[in-house]
């Protein structure tokens, strides 16, 4: 099958979400020394939401945590493809590569590399055929990604902000954690108070930092920087360009409700830029080759080595531990 057109009917090199699901599951089977799986909740259809722990085999006290995160959008099935990719390199290179091995003797990676299954499925099931609305939701129809606690602040919104009516493709839900996936997601931040988190999204090629607030702004500040050129010096393909939001602009988001609730400094990265092949008439209609490129492994090389770079320097820039939460009312919410 040519990469540029995908027969009607398949998601190309895209694996099923429960057979990306067993990915992982078999990854903590083959190394139980360094992987410890965990499910932390359940999606509204029943879909266990797994969180794959690597690290060393434990030593006296405890170490600190990093998150990645992944398609908490129905529709970006490429995000999902590269956290399971740095789940791989770094189960892999355990005891074989210097910086991933120390990396694991100092810290816990946590992986979700599936937030949103539900939707995931759906999107499987139409063979990648969904309007814009469907392509975010969960079963719910709520956009996760504008379901988090948050505080309203002056300044304009922006034309993706979290919208209150139903049916938007950024409707933020009934209420922040109406979504189970979310406040999954959320309880486990709170129990494990992360140092840093990065959470890959899709297609933009950019990376996207939170407005920095409260009495840590320049720990804060620093930390994120490891996404203004450190990170960017390891990709080989495309470097993606750092973009600055404002916390007025766009409301309930997954990175401002970590850093302003847990003090965890929080990044999305937009993984892929969409190639000519999207004009071709076959790839034109469905927005999911939009979303999503068809060869996915080269954005595995451009994106996986450089996130595992990252975290090193994220532990570095954190000293291990988060900062002083801006909001901490926040995490309140989180029960």
């Amino acid at each position: 099958m040519k990469p540029d057109r995908i027969v009607k009917g398949t998601l190309g090199p895209y694996p099923a979400p429960e057979v990306a699901d067993a990915e992982i599951v078999e990854l903590a089977q083959q190394a139980p020394a360094l992987c410890r799986l965990e499910v932390i909740g359940r999606s509204t259809e029943g879909r266990p939401l797994h969180a794959l722990r690597i690290a060393a085999p434990a030593s006296a006290g405890e170490r600190p945590c990093l998150l990645v995160t992944a398609h908490i959008h129905a529709i970006e099935f490429i995000g999902a493809y590269v956290a399971r990719a740095v789940a791989q390199r770094l189960v892999g290179g355990f005891g074989t590569t210097a910086h991933i091995t120390d990396l694991l003797q100092r810290a816990e990676v946590w992986v979700v590399p599936l937030l949103n299954p539900d939707g995931a499925a759906r999107v499987w099931s139409s063979a990648g055929w969904t309007r814009l609305g469907s392509a975010r939701f969960t079963a719910q129809g709520v956009d996760p990604n504008r379901n988090f606690p948050f505080v309203e602040t002056g300044g304009r919104r922006g034309w993706n902000s979290g919208r209150d009516k139903p049916g938007s493709a950024y409707y933020r839900g009934p209420h922040p954690l109406s979504e189970p996936e979310c406040l999954a997601l959320a309880r486990l931040c709170k129990r494990q108070r992360f140092c840093a988190a990065v959470n890959f999204h899709s297609f933009g090629g950019v990376i996207f930092l939170p407005e920095v607030r409260g009495p840590d702004s320049t720990k804060a500040r620093h930390v994120l920087g490891t996404f203004e050129g450190p990170f960017q010096e390891h990709q080989s393909l495309r470097r993606y360009r750092p973009v600055h939001e404002r916390s007025a602009a766009i409301i309930g988001q997954l990175d401002p409700f970590l850093l302003y609730a847990f003090g965890t400094p929080s990044v999305t990265v937009e993984v892929s830029r969409p190639g000519s092949y999207v004009l071709l008439p076959w790839n034109l209609l469905r927005i999911f080759w939009w979303a999503n490129p068809m060869r996915p492994d080269a954005w595995v090389e451009n994106d996986a080595g450089a996130t595992i770079h990252a975290l090193i320097e994220l532990l570095e820039r954190s000293g291990g531990e988060p900062c002083t939460p801006a909001l901490p009312e926040l995490a309140k919410q989180v029960c």
